[in-house]
């Protein structure tokens, strides 16, 4: 489901209740967020294998610190595996996608190839700034929805998801810069998220098993039973 905001505040709170009263706390919620706006990111050097950790920290926190955060996608599940429903017995599972209003393509930095991307998938970037969810809204919506900050109500589950909690975090900010260092940052993703696992990094002790969450899902035999956009699975 996309959602828009369209009067302040309307969409994104009757998305964030649909979501809280399918998934209250003790259940398993599953999160792909579909982050900023560029891959790799817009500086003009890239992490190696051998970059220390500091440096890798330092590379995201200045992109993301300098891009708009444009969508959020939420997948959730129970303990069994079983999608929200939203009262048609089984019959249809429920994603959500949330739209914001901060990025302006006019003016933003942003990866060219990542705007035309996104709008293959359907975003209207001439929408966005009028219809599209603020992020403070959503943001206070979700605090106090009580997915985040309370370790036990939730286990979030991302692929290479270092970006992905970092705008997140951002947003929770209000935009203020990420912290300063790496413990800082890891000790927010502690603190906000609790128990994390990144499957990325799972499947590196994984033989036959590389490429994106797309061809992962294909190798295991686990592709989507419904109509996805593309650049969700990249």
């Amino acid at each position: 489901a996309a959602i828009f905001g369209g009067a302040p505040g309307v969409g994104v709170e009757l998305g964030v209740r649909v979501l809280h009263h399918c998934f209250p706390r003790g259940s398993l919620l599953l999160r792909r967020l579909r982050h900023g706006v560029s891959r790799p990111p817009l500086q003009h050097w890239e992490a190696t294998p051998s970059t220390p950790p500091s440096l890798r920290y330092a590379l995201l926190k200045a992109n993301v610190d300098e891009m708009e955060l444009v969508q959020l996608g939420l997948t959730l599940f129970d303990a069994f595996g079983h999608l929200p429903d939203i009262g048609t017995g089984g019959r249809v599972g429920y994603v959500w996608e949330f739209n914001f209003r901060e990025f302006d393509v006019r003016r933003d930095p942003h990866a060219p190839d990542s705007i035309d991307l996104l709008r293959s998938s359907g975003i209207d970037f001439d929408r966005l700034p009028r219809f599209g969810i603020d992020s403070g809204d959503f943001a206070a919506l979700l605090c106090r929805s009580g997915l985040v900050a309370h370790p036990l109500s939730a286990r979030w589950i991302a692929f290479h998801g270092c970006y992905d909690f970092a705008y997140l975090i951002k947003v929770l900010g209000n935009g203020t810069p990420l912290p300063d260092t790496l413990e800082e940052f890891l000790g927010l993703v502690n603190l906000l998220f609790g128990e994390t696992v990144d499957l990325k990094y799972m499947m590196f002790g994984c033989e036959g098993l590389s490429g994106g969450l797309e061809s992962v899902a294909s190798t295991l035999g686990a592709t989507p039973s419904w109509e996805v956009a593309s650049s969700w699975l990249r």
